[in-house]
């Protein structure tokens, strides 16, 4: 069985595909209650752990403690790090892996699939298409360590754009020529992406993003405009913001064009709350910095790829708007009144990358896909002589992905060292400054140490070692090889072909090769 599984901030979502459908699979919440989504949810009590449809069952029960929106946390976290829910703490990719052992094991005894607990669940992934390396790595391991076989990732505004084109372009592949803008807002991110189809190849040929913009922005702004009653927010209970704003997320689904007044029934968490009621208009002007936010990433898209930002550029023919938080009657009237009657939204906006996700899955779709880096991924080393920090950047922005079975992008650097030990900060960024400098939204990574002195090969804390210039190590030749596969993930061998030294690091946050992690405004390191 083939499947495409889109990892949501709050809601995951799964499609199948079966004999050229791709229907979304639906879950048993209830005797008589069926979910076309499952629950991206954690839940404790002491030393028992609910997770996805059974934490949901608790979601409002005061004893368990929950765990909401944890994808957002992937992109900052070291596979080691220890998540806290309630009162267990477990490293970052236990909890990730237990969840999708929960989703595999509800996939076989509450889903509308008929597959058994023996069958295969082969699957492509969904990320954002801002995700870093680190993000897309960790998300790959816990499927599989879950039982999942992966065969592939791919970003979710890629994905989405192959449904649209299954959807309106199928019957006649061979229509001209059309630059699609995706506009993917999901629970917990927005990506936009312009991708140019003609015939069954998409080339996706800019892109933008914001890491931490999405629906759940959405549920605070409504549950801050809900507790400026002093007295509704003196009596919520300690602790009860993880159930507060789920019930925020349930009332703006419930909005609807003709809403005037947006009920949030409190009483759900604390019969003393009862309900509280907020003017949709107050709500839709909290909303309005956000929007502005993904208008402006959007138009950044298409100046990219189509050089203008007024939409007017030749071949511009949708703009496709998917992703849950899509559903908000205020989100297609905003973007209608920019991009007037260009603006389209699928017909199952929370839903549509998993689809695509699945059609990309079977083999007799044929569709082909080019992606590209969706940021600058880079080392920061030593210039002038010391007198300056550099960025190098290895991959940037907009460089080619390769295609699933296709060999490696490979990238490289040669020199002569100037220290006892090299020192290498890596960061990815979605801009560069004037000076080449990383701008935008900056992601620091690990700190990677490479010993270039002969005589600590061997030394297995190279981080308490001092680095220092070291004049007999100028001779030596050092060569960095790295290679990125499809999937976006990194990798790096530094090798000292002078004595034949040479190490392989995937350049990820895990703690591995003696370092510590570097904050995002960290400096100083060096390549060299």
């Amino acid at each position: 069985m083939r499947l495409g599984i889109d990892f949501g901030t709050t809601r995951t979502r799964v499609a199948a595909a079966i004999r050229g459908n791709f229907p979304l699979v639906t879950f048993r919440a209830g005797r008589d209650h069926a979910l076309d989504w499952y629950p991206s949810l954690m839940a404790t009590c002491g030393d028992r752990v609910a997770f996805g449809l059974r934490a949901q069952a608790v979601q409002y029960v005061p004893e368990w403690s929950l765990f909401r929106s944890f994808k957002r946390l992937l992109g900052d976290s070291r596979q080691d790090a220890t998540w806290t829910v309630g009162s267990l703490d477990l490293p970052m990719i236990e909890w990730m892996t237990r969840f999708l052992i929960a989703l595999r094991l509800d996939l076989v005894h509450r889903s509308s699939l008929e597959v058994g607990p023996h069958d295969r669940l082969e699957v492509m992934l969904g990320t954002p298409a801002h995700a870093n390396s680190n993000q897309r790595f960790l998300t790959l391991e816990a499927f599989r360590r879950a039982g999942f076989d992966v065969i592939g990732m791919l970003n979710e505004p890629s994905a989405a754009g192959i449904e649209y084109a299954h959807r309106y372009r199928r019957v006649d592949l061979s229509r001209r020529r059309e630059h699609v803008a995706v506009y993917d807002l999901g629970g917990g991110t927005f990506d936009a992406a312009v991708i140019c189809m003609a015939e069954n190849r998409h080339d996706v040929v800019s892109s933008e993003g914001i890491s931490r913009l999405g629906g759940d922005d959405f549920d605070a702004a409504l549950l801050e405009l809900a507790l400026t009653d002093p007295s509704v927010a003196s009596r919520a209970p300690s602790g009860s913001r993880a159930r507060l704003l789920t019930l925020c997320r349930e009332a703006k689904e419930a909005i609807n064009p003709n809403s005037r007044k947006i009920v949030v029934d409190f009483g759900q968490v604390d019969p003393a709350l009862g309900e509280v009621m907020v003017p949709v208009g107050e709500f839709y002007q909290r909303c309005e910095p956000l929007i502005l936010q993904t208008l402006q990433a959007t138009e950044a898209a298409m100046a990219a790829a189509l050089g203008r930002t007024d939409g007017e550029a030749s071949g511009l023919g949708v703009v496709y708007l998917v992703g849950g938080s899509c559903e908000l009657p205020v989100l297609a009237r905003v973007l209608r009144d920019r991009f007037g009657k260009r603006v389209r939204r699928s017909p199952y906006p929370s839903g549509a990358t998993a689809i695509g996700l699945a059609i990309a899955a079977d083999q007799e779709a044929g569709y082909v896909l080019s992606d590209r880096f969706h940021r600058h991924f880079g080392v920061w080393r030593e210039g002038e002589d010391g007198q300056r920090i550099v960025f190098d950047p290895i991959f940037t922005k907009e460089t080619r992905l390769p295609r699933p079975g296709e060999p490696a992008l490979v990238a490289g650097r040669r020199y002569r060292p100037a220290h006892n030990i090299g020192r290498f900060r890596y960061l990815e960024c979605s801009a560069l400054g004037d000076q080449n400098d990383p701008a935008g939204d900056i992601l620091a990574w690990q700190e990677i140490l490479f010993p270039y002195d002969p005589a600590l090969k061997g030394q297995h804390n190279l981080a308490a070692v001092r680095i220092r210039r070291d004049p007999t190590v100028a001779t030596h030749d050092i060569e960095e090889v790295y290679r990125c596969d499809a999937a976006g993930v990194v990798e790096v061998t530094i090798a000292d072909r002078t004595t034949g030294h040479a190490r392989t690091f995937r350049v990820r946050d895990t703690g591995e090769g003696a370092g510590s992690r570097v904050g995002r405004s960290g400096r100083g390191a060096q390549g060299q």
